[in-house]
């Protein structure tokens, strides 16, 4: 007998959280133990390579305008120094101008005589080949540069030109060849560089072993490149991404919003390192750095007010335009002449607005403990903290601090490479996770209504439902209470009627046996169409069922005692639809009926007139007209109930027609009028507003 196979049962949702509570934790702790490794291999290997700290001469000259291509360097001197330290800055008062800049570095202190190709030791240098053991690393070669030793030019970036501007965000290698290197010295290394920028910036350069200073390469080109270029990548994906949410649902902007500031974001990395454009395209480039930067301030803000719940204010509103926009509005009017000092001023502009929104931050999170919000302040303070240093390392206001030690990770913080890109990706993030959270707040609040409001519904229901029964009720006895008042009038002028003539008939003995059967029958058969469910409808002219009702009770009555008159015409015959012929027949039977029960009568008349649009029944006897106020009770026949005319009364105005009933000196006289053709509804007269008012 085979068995089927048992398959594990798949682990609840809070028993897998309870079993793999550990593994953010794990992987935190991996990429911490990573990150340590590679930190300790940065600075063993920055340990080994050493900072050239100045420059033995340094020279700044205009470009000829005859040398487009900035080759020569013999133009008009603008600025010179000895042992000028490194890193050097030079800001430019005049106008903006191509102008070239040469550094002379001295190397002999950084080398030894292995370096350098030594005839007398290793033979023919055209035989016997050997690599560099030495290098040299321009942290960040930022505005293109060609690197010479002792005249012989060794490596370099394309620099700008009278038609081109390059900037180079990037470091640069440069090994030292052993056979151009002089074993007894000197060791010359010339840097020359152009730049249409009014401030000119030289990078910390550094010298050591090939190996070392290839490693320290990588990193400070993965670190500001290939990270800064993921980060880019990410940011833009991210706000195509959520812009792309919000136009489908524009009800909700804050996915826009952080859309928008994911693409500015994209937008200001992507200029700021933009390595060539044409020279004439400058100040329109500037002038987009500056919008896009001052709006990506100005989204920043408004994103953190949208998460605190908190409206922007006009006055903030104007500091918050005025500081965003300054550098875009103004730097078009100051030209190269006051660009440094903008760049400069600028960013202090912006800062207090950021820490007022900060300070708002903080004191949301005092005031609801929310931990998205503390992720948020976190990210946002680290943020800032690496613009500021960013923008002050470009600047070089910040320099590699001195004293420290070789390994040490602190002699990087001078290397001019941006690092803001390095928590743009978790800042996004952030901002993301905290409006989903927002969002699935909203979504648990609106499940919580309509909960509510589903609970609201199911009550209703309910009480609709009993309302409903209640109703029913109420109108099945309104519809027994109508059945039985339809039963008892057809018991009382149908039945009944025919009843009180039948029984006149016996006392007066008009009737043999087989006549009082046959009535008995009669009455029988009209008692099981009362009360069956598909009563038999009369279909015959209403003058032919009248001339048969007459002729029969003539001859149930008509004797020496009382007698009969009955006037029915021919011709013009018309059918009464549904009940009504059998409804005008119990009011001539019910009238007959009261004239045999009270009235003590001897003749009884009954006449019809017709003409084309009505009809006419009128009934008369010459009964006692002394019963006019109040009807005997007659043993024969039991007791009164007084309906009688008010039932007929009733048929007749179901038929639309008339019923009166009147008591003369000489008998009782009862008229029935039934109009045979609808009336004309007329149309109702316009009425002034006077008129209808009085």
């Amino acid at each position: 007998m085979s068995t089927m196979p048992v398959l594990p049962a798949w682990p609840s949702q809070e028993t897998a959280g309870r079993r793999f509570w550990w593994s953010p934790l794990l992987a935190l702790s991996i990429v911490m133990v990573f990150m340590g490794l590679m930190v300790w291999n940065i600075a063993s290997e920055l340990a080994a390579i050493h900072t050239i700290p100045s420059a033995e001469r340094y020279e700044l000259r205009v470009v000829p305008a005859d040398d487009p291509k900035a080759l020569r360097f013999d133009g008009p001197l603008v600025d010179s120094e000895v042992d000028a330290p490194l890193p050097l800055v030079d800001h430019e008062e005049g106008p903006s101008q191509l102008r070239k800049a040469r550094l002379v570095i001295d190397l002999d202190a950084y080398l030894e005589p292995s370096d350098s190709f030594d005839d007398t030791l290793e033979g023919n240098r055209e035989v016997h080949l050997r690599g560099p053991s030495k290098a040299i690393l321009v942290s960040q070669a930022v505005h293109g540069l060609d690197v010479f030793l002792n005249g012989v030019w060794l490596d370099g970036f394309p620099r700008s030109t009278a038609d081109d501007r390059f900037m180079w965000f990037r470091p640069i290698m440069v090994p030292l060849p052993a056979k151009v290197l002089r074993p007894h010295g000197p060791n010359r290394l010339t840097i020359e560089y152009t730049s249409w920028e009014p401030h000119l910036t030289f990078s910390p350069v550094y010298v050591g072993e090939v190996g070392h200073i290839a490693f320290i390469t990588e990193v400070l080109d993965f670190i500001g490149g290939s990270l800064a270029n993921a980060s880019k990548a990410f940011c833009l994906l991210t706000g195509l991404f959520m812009v792309g949410i919000w136009m489908v649902n524009r009800r909700d902007d804050t996915f826009g919003l952080i859309g928008a500031v994911a693409l500015l974001w994209a937008t200001v990395y992507t200029l700021s390192l933009w390595v060539h454009l044409p020279a004439s395209w400058r100040d329109a480039w500037l002038w987009a750095f500056y919008a896009c930067t001052g709006s990506l301030n100005a989204l920043t803000l408004l994103f953190v007010l949208r998460f605190i719940q908190e409206p922007l204010t006009r006055p903030m509103a104007v500091l918050v335009t005025l500081s965003s926009s300054a550098a875009a509005v103004i730097s078009p009017f100051l030209g190269s002449r006051g660009e440094v000092h903008l760049a400069h001023v600028w960013i202090w502009l912006m800062l207090p607005l950021q820490v007022w929104v900060l300070l708002r931050l903080v004191k949301y999170i005092r005031r609801t403990r929310s931990r998205s919000a503390i992720l948020l302040l976190l990210h946002m303070l680290l943020a800032g903290l690496l613009i500021v240093h960013d923008f002050l390392v470009m600047a070089h206001q910040v320099s590699p601090p001195s004293g420290i030690a070789e390994g040490s990770l602190l002699r990087l913080l001078g290397t001019p490479i941006y690092l803001t890109h390095l928590v743009l990706p978790p800042l996004l993030i952030v901002m993301a996770r905290v409006h989903l959270l927002k969002y699935g707040e909203s979504i648990q609040r609106v499940k919580e209504a309509n909960q509510v409001l589903a609970d609201s519904l199911r009550r209703r229901e309910m009480e609709l439902t009993l309302a409903y029964d209640r109703q029913s009720g109420l109108e099945r006895r309104e519809a027994a209470q109508e059945e039985r008042e339809r039963l008892y009038r057809e018991l009382h002028d149908g039945i009944g009627s025919r009843l009180v003539t039948t029984l006149f008939s016996v006392r007066d003995g008009h009737l043999n046996a087989a006549q009082l059967e046959q009535n008995l029958l009669d009455l029988l058969q009209g008692v099981r169409s009362l009360v069956s469910n598909s009563p038999q409808r009369e279909e015959r002219e209403f003058q032919n069922i009248l001339f048969d009702y007459c002729v029969n009770l003539d001859s149930l009555l008509s004797g020496k005692d009382f007698q009969l008159e009955y006037e029915v015409p021919s011709g013009q015959e018309f059918v009464l639809l549904e009940d009504g012929a059998k409804e005008l027949l119990r009011v001539v039977e019910e009238t007959v009926a009261n004239t045999l029960k009270y009235a003590n009568a001897t003749r009884v008349t009954i006449q019809m007139q017709q003409t084309d649009h009505s009809m006419s029944l009128r009934i008369t006897d010459n009964g006692r007209s002394a019963l006019a106020q109040s009807l005997p009770q007659r043993p024969a026949f039991g007791t009164s109930t007084g309906m009688g005319l008010t039932h007929m009364r009733k048929r007749m105005e179901s038929l639309g027609g008339q019923f009166d009933f009147q008591l003369t000196d000489t008998g009782a006289v009862t008229r029935v009028e039934l109009p045979l053709v609808q009336a004309a509804v007329p149309t109702p007269a316009r009425v002034s507003p006077d008129a209808a008012a009085s």
